[in-house]
């Protein structure tokens, strides 16, 4: 066998998961440059930083309230029709910001961008076919390999974005963009292939027709999986008093300048990248409850640096254990969901984790800074460190490895129709 072929077999590179992995890098090369140069578009176009927040907290909103709905969409039509319209609203969303001469222009960017709830996250629809496409054995790699592509990308091209705005303006990057999600589009069209076998489908009845009985079962979770959930999002809660304004504190306390906060960004970038697929292999092989445990505790071991140091140098060592975390964190969780529900409302289950954690997550950071401003750098992190213990022994005490009734249970067991 070619090395090549002995490769891609290791890495479940084949099928589905090849072609998501040239999208996943297309998008990351032009996306990692939209994130570089955001915030000064938005500003440059007379947002103060509270609009600028506002805008970033509304696309994270819509894009959490709109999983659940995406993946329920997913599981009755199939995955593909929802990818490709998911690039499609993303493309239209970028027009906004190419014609935009105020920042009022940009919030049918934010609706768009939000509701395709592809901003930052991953779709539960392509969540769902990623697990599709390979055995139990190979979902903790296949996820590394997308997550490995994405920020190696991102890592090269995250300091070309800002040199080309500044030789060139922001408009060429938006350009940029909207042809990457065109071609990831196309490529959807052309070479991927359908994974939802059948179709998801609610019986039509007097006791089924209340809107909110059908909004309720898109945002309920799995009776097997409420300790999931919990832990999940006290661990996002928890991540987001600190983690979430980290680079601000580190500015305001202690001077940082925004080429420090570039370095720590491309060390997170390349520990997080270097792990990623050993990570994956170790998660299929070893089991998922193990390193969600592992990836707390590394998170543990980075806040409790970040609370203790004040040097530029000790913070580019503790991305290090951070990236570290992330990557055994993402494949992890995603691996463990799509073991333990059913195939028919997988997407569903995907988008209402994504809803859970940004809904009920949503307040942390204010809160964040509300203690920062109250009492100073140490109080959200201390925050962030209680928290990320308590996320731990929720982890250990309620979430088992595997649930015997993911193998039998129907897609609307959670629901009360």
């Amino acid at each position: 066998m070619r090395l090549y072929e002995r490769l891609g077999q290791a890495l479940a590179l084949r099928g589905n998961i090849r072609v998501l992995t040239v999208e996943a890098m297309v998008t990351a090369t032009f996306y990692g440059m939209l994130f570089v140069i955001w915030q000064p578009f938005v500003l440059g176009l007379g947002a103060s930083m509270s609009v600028l927040g506002g805008l970033s907290a509304a696309l994270g909103l819509l894009g959490s309230f709109s999983s659940p709905i995406w993946g329920r969409l997913s599981d009755k039509v199939g995955r593909k029709p929802l990818l490709i319209l998911s690039n499609a609203l993303k493309a239209c969303a970028l027009i906004f910001c190419i014609i935009a001469d105020t920042w009022f222009l940009l919030i049918p960017y934010v609706l768009l961008m939000g509701l395709s709830a592809s901003y930052r996250q991953f779709n539960p629809a392509r969540a769902s076919v990623v697990a599709e496409s390979v055995g139990r054995e190979e979902r903790g790699v296949a996820y590394s390999v997308l997550m490995f592509s994405s920020q190696i990308a991102t890592a090269v091209v995250a300091p070309l974005g800002g040199f080309l705005a500044i030789v060139y303006g922001f408009v060429p990057i938006f350009y940029a963009c909207m042809a990457a999600d065109i071609a990831c589009a196309l490529l959807t069209i052309v070479f991927v292939r359908e994974t939802l076998e059948e179709r998801s489908h609610v019986e039509v009845s007097s006791r089924n027709r209340s809107g909110w009985r059908v909004l309720r079962g898109m945002f309920w979770p799995e009776p097997h999986l409420k300790g999931f959930y919990v832990a999940i999002v006290v661990d996002s809660f928890a991540w987001g008093l600190g983690f979430s304004i980290l680079y601000g504190m580190l500015v305001s306390s202690f001077g940082f300048s925004t080429y420090e906060l570039g370095l720590l960004s491309a060390t997170l970038s390349v520990a997080w990248g270097v792990t990623q697929i050993p990570f994956g292999k170790l998660i299929d092989r070893y089991g998922r409850k193990l390193f969600l445990l592992v990836s707390e505790a590394f998170g543990f071991v980075s806040v409790l640096g970040w609370l203790l140091s004040s040097r530029f140098d000790h913070f580019v060592v503790l991305q290090i254990p951070f990236g570290i975390s992330i990557a055994s964190w993402v494949p992890t969780v995603s691996a463990f969901l799509a073991d333990n529900v059913s195939r028919e409302g997988r997407a569903e289950a995907m988008g209402r984790l994504q809803a859970f954690r940004g809904l009920l997550a949503f307040p942390a950071p204010y809160i964040g800074g509300l203690f920062y401003d109250a009492w100073g750098y140490g109080a959200p992190l201390f925050l962030n460190l209680l928290g990320s213990f308590v996320a731990f022994v929720l982890l250990y005490v309620l979430v088992r490895e595997r649930y015997p009734e993911a193998r039998t249970a129907p897609k609307n067991q959670c629901m009360d129709f």
